[in-house]
């Protein structure tokens, strides 16, 4: 999966189960539902539990839920069976002429006022730059602000070079059943981010300069 935003785009690594969203968000209602039938029947129907209506349902759902939030990158993690217990996203923030530092990134990320319990914020080293960790716990309303609703989320904040946009990419699940299995998820998937200059045509930009081929 790959985006691309003015001069630079960012790649992951997604592996087995995951369920590219990106392409469907400028999608009309239509085409979402169209692009959902084909996405399930891709699907290995042996290994369905849940039926292909309420995938198709999810998928859909998942879509405009990115939409809403302007991600430039979404993903959803289906376990065998049909299930959804993760989505992934990415979202860019800056200003021109504006540059934060990660001690700003972070508590930005640490003022989020649907945080409840004890954050755990670190630095951490990826092959794409220096990053804020943060792994926490989120309350928000419920349907029509009825009850309340808990997920967790790990997010990576990360300074784009040469720029000065901020990439936050986070993943987030309500199954906590699977807590652990998806945080060393998320914390395997989060270092195959590359960042890859483009030229002025949108071309890929090689290590040696020239465009990809």
């Amino acid at each position: 999966m790959a985006i691309e935003i003015d001069d630079w785009t960012c790649r992951f690594d997604f592996p087995d189960g995951w369920v590219d969203l990106t392409s469907a968000i400028e999608l009309n209602s239509a085409e979402k539902a169209v692009w959902a039938r084909e996405t399930v029947n891709s699907f290995n129907p042996l290994d369905l539990v849940a039926s292909r209506e309420s995938i198709e349902k999810e998928l859909i759902s998942l879509a405009r839920a990115a939409e809403k939030t302007h991600s430039v990158l979404a993903a959803a993690y289906f376990a065998v069976g049909g299930a959804n217990y993760a989505t992934f996203d990415v979202q860019i923030f800056g200003e021109d002429g504006v540059v934060l530092s990660l001690d700003e990134v972070e508590s930005r990320l640490l003022g989020h006022k649907e945080i409840v319990g004890e954050p755990q914020a670190s630095r951490v080293d990826l092959p794409a730059g220096p990053a804020v960790r943060l792994q926490a716990m989120y309350q928000s309303k419920g349907l029509l602000g009825f009850g309340k609703r808990l997920s967790e989320s790990v997010s990576y904040g990360l300074l784009v070079p040469h720029s000065s946009d901020v990439l936050l990419a986070t993943m987030t699940w309500s199954a906590m059943e699977h807590s652990d299995q998806l945080t060393a998820m998320a914390d395997r998937l989060i270092p195959t981010l590359r960042h890859v200059p483009l030229d002025a045509e949108g071309n890929p930009i090689q290590e040696g300069g020239n465009p990809d081929a």
